[in-house]
């Protein structure tokens, strides 16, 4: 995401704990990363590190190699930087960015209607 809309939500470190927080109550396994500051702007994500159960080992294998080598090609691209999308129709589906944005704008202006106005 674009390093002002990382400061906007509190900053990499913020969101970075935010994410491993949420995905300890799943249960999960945690791994989280946060970098501010890239040439892509800021990069955080979870990984969830527990095994994948076996039924389902070669579908997952797939969609992570597949999503990784996507991330790689946009990040690669000579002169690449943070994009911004006009809309969340325009938002590429594997950057959660916009999805996540909108939640936070909702939230915020739940917490600010008056009570009973929601």
């Amino acid at each position: 995401m674009p390093d002002r809309e990382a400061e906007e939500l509190g900053g990499a470190g913020l969101l970075r704990s935010s994410l491993r927080a949420a995905a300890r109550q799943l249960g999960w396994k945690v791994q989280t990363y946060a970098w501010a500051g890239t040439q892509h702007g800021t990069m955080v994500g979870v990984v969830d590190r527990r095994t994948v159960p076996a039924p389902f080992g070669e579908a997952v294998q797939g969609d992570m190699a597949r999503r990784t080598r996507a991330a790689v090609d946009r990040v690669s691209r000579r002169g690449a930087v943070a994009e911004q999308p006009s809309s969340a129709a325009d938002a590429d589906p594997h950057m959660p960015t916009t999805g996540f944005r909108a939640a936070y704008e909702r939230a915020l202006h739940d917490a600010s209607a008056p009570s009973g106005a929601v």
